[in-house]
């Protein structure tokens, strides 16, 4: 094991806040009860009192939904369309190119076709939802499941707005009652995961990470979504105790996922917390061999290098992340470290590493 050597540079403690908040913007509201409208009118929302959104987090729809027993399934190219399917798969598609005023357009159409039909609501609510307007998406399901009110689509759809309206208690209650109406609801177990780290309830999100573990056993994303769980754990609590499950997570997303660039530098984040630097560094090259333009990867990199002595290479590191950097943060630590890193001392060495397995 090498001998961790920590550096007088100022800016290294900020390097696990710097990593959470390139997940997230973490923010605590107190959940506002609203009651549900009961007639919308046509291509309407109406007005929903709630706080300003407090996190940047994007927690996964379901695209095309598959709804419960009683609603009427999404229409696909290969089945045949009447007027109403027609225009939530023509909205659906809009959505998915990115054009989300036509889309709303389109809904808005189905809607006054047939007001009683809560999957109209549900695309809408789902759109606005995309586009940051979360008070007209929270509206919409309300509307959904007052049509139905065992959707568990709607109740997923209303949970997200919640989360990134900050409200995570209500956004949870929500989530849970999706999974109480579609118990295998792999979107919502992520998303309660989601609302349960960001509101710093570890063990709770960790453990609906695990479930999606098992429900997808196959599934990449299931063990990031868990390792990354770990590293907040870790990062919030310091509680080592996660490091190695984290790493045994980020082993599993490489495994079925070997180009994995995020893998790898979530990997060398938790190897460096261990003291593992050698380990770490190899990850971080990784992730830089296969993604050269993301600036987050040289940062860390750049402030892992001076514990291994390396200052030429983390000056270099330093100056590629300022060259390629898109967010105001890491563009403000990568000139810091440039300012810096002359100034610092070399540190002592320590032991030899033990050669990598």
């Amino acid at each position: 094991m090498m001998k961790k050597v920590t550096t007088r540079l100022a800016i290294t403690v900020m390097l696990a806040s710097l990593f959470i908040s390139a997940c997230s913007t973490f923010g605590v509201a107190t959940p506002t009860e609203i009651s549900i409208e009961i007639n919308p009118g046509e291509g309407e929302t109406q007005a929903v009192t709630t706080p300003q959104p407090t996190t940047t987090l994007r927690p996964t729809p379901t695209e095309t939904p598959l709804p419960p027993a009683g609603e009427t399934v999404i229409p696909t190219p290969t089945n045949t369309l009447n007027p109403y399917d027609t225009l939530l798969f023509d909205g659906i598609q809009l959505r998915n190119q990115e054009q989300a005023d036509a889309a709303i357009a389109k809904f808005n159409e189905a809607i006054r076709m047939n007001p009683n039909n809560p999957l109209g609501y549900i695309e809408r609510g789902i759109t606005y939802s995309h586009v940051g307007k979360q008070d007209e998406a929270i509206t919409d399901f309300n509307y959904a499941l007052n049509y139905n009110p065992e959707s568990a689509q709607a109740y997923n759809g209303r949970g997200i707005a919640w989360t990134q309206n900050g409200q995570f208690s209500q956004a949870i209650k929500d989530f849970t009652k999706a999974i109480e109406m579609q118990t295998d609801f792999v979107k919502a177990y992520t998303n309660r995961g989601i609302a349960y780290v960001l509101q710093q309830s570890f063990v709770e999100g960790i453990a609906d990470f695990s479930k999606v573990v098992e429900l997808t056993p196959d599934d990449p994303e299931a063990y990031f979504n868990r390792g990354q769980a770990y590293i907040q754990a870790v990062s919030k609590e310091s509680d080592d105790a996660y490091l190695d499950l984290c790493i045994a997570d980020f082993n599993q997303v490489l495994a079925l996922s070997p180009e994995n660039a995020d893998g790898y530098f979530n990997r060398g984040f938790c190897q460096s917390f261990k003291g593992n630097m050698v380990r770490s560094m190899e990850d971080y090259s990784k992730a830089i061999e296969l993604d050269g333009e993301m600036a987050k990867y040289y940062v860390y990199r750049a402030l892992l290098y001076p514990n291994l002595g390396t200052f030429a290479q983390a000056m270099s590191d330093a100056k590629k992340a300022v060259e390629v950097a898109k967010e105001p943060d890491l563009l403000k630590i990568a000139n810091q470290l440039i300012t810096e890193l002359p100034t610092l001392p070399t540190p002592t060495p320590g032991p030899t590493p033990t050669p990598l397995d």
